[in-house]
């Protein structure tokens, strides 16, 4: 990284355990190697006082245990580190996962909506959707819940104002400057465009969530008749969800 660049995080004490080192109020696919930089270069070298490092999407929260009285101690070492590290690249193992998406009017009441926002036609909507490669930031709210970047400006669309009360699981979304998928049923104020037949969520396969933080993600769009085709078929055999996932760098 150009040292004329480099990123300093703001560190703040949370509790008696925890910093917080914040990078900034941007979500970008920069600050997100930043932040996974950031964490390989503090568990480089954890010592005894460390216990866990938790990235988000803008912001890496350092647990501590409680016998280190002065945790201004823990924030000068690790931004001491962070700013002479050696400059390397950054190696992550990144897996490309195809989500299949039925856009279908019984999956998609808010396709409507987004078209009269954004002047754009349904296909318009779809085809601009699926024509993007999406990095998953980080995973939260729910179980599983993939928060994805970046999506075409074009398709920024405000929240609804009133959220509704059930969003059914494996619905995508739009909320804003983001699109996601609800892993389970859950309340929610995204505009839905579309459904999978996936679980991003299930306790009967080997690996219960589908998704991590730092895939890559690319939505495909099929018919309603796939749709319930691949719906019968994960149910029967839950671990055929991993033809979906490619391995690689």
């Amino acid at each position: 990284m150009n040292p004329n660049k480099q990123i300093i995080p703001r560190a703040m004490v949370m509790n008696e355990q925890t910093i917080r080192f914040d990078f900034g109020p941007e979500t970008s696919r920069e600050i997100y190697h930043t932040i996974q930089q950031f964490c390989q270069v503090v568990e480089s070298d954890r010592n005894h006082l460390l216990e866990e490092v938790v990235p988000s999407n803008k912001t890496v929260t350092v647990f501590y245990r409680k016998e280190l009285v002065n945790p201004s101690v823990i924030i000068e070492q690790l931004l001491k580190k962070w700013v002479n590290r050696t400059d390397s690249i950054l190696s992550v193992n990144t897996r490309t996962i195809e989500i299949p998406v039925c856009y279908d009017t019984l999956f998609s009441e808010d396709i409507p909506r987004i078209c009269n926002h954004t002047g754009l036609t349904r296909e318009e909507v779809i085809a601009i959707h699926t024509g993007t490669s999406y990095k998953v930031y980080m995973i939260g709210f729910l179980p599983g819940f993939p928060y994805l970047g970046e999506l075409p400006e074009v398709l920024h669309v405000p929240r609804l104002k009133k959220p509704r009360l059930s969003v059914p699981k494996g619905t995508v979304g739009i909320g804003g400057t983001q699109t996601g998928i609800y892993p389970i049923e859950s309340p929610g104020g995204w505009n839905i465009i579309g459904r999978t037949p996936l679980d991003l969520y299930c306790l009967k396969r080997i690996e219960p969530f589908l998704i991590r933080a730092g895939d890559q993600l690319k939505f495909r769009s099929i018919s309603l008749e796939t749709f319930n085709e691949m719906k019968e078929e994960l149910a029967r055999e839950p671990e055929m969800i991993m033809q979906f996932v490619k391995e690689g760098l």
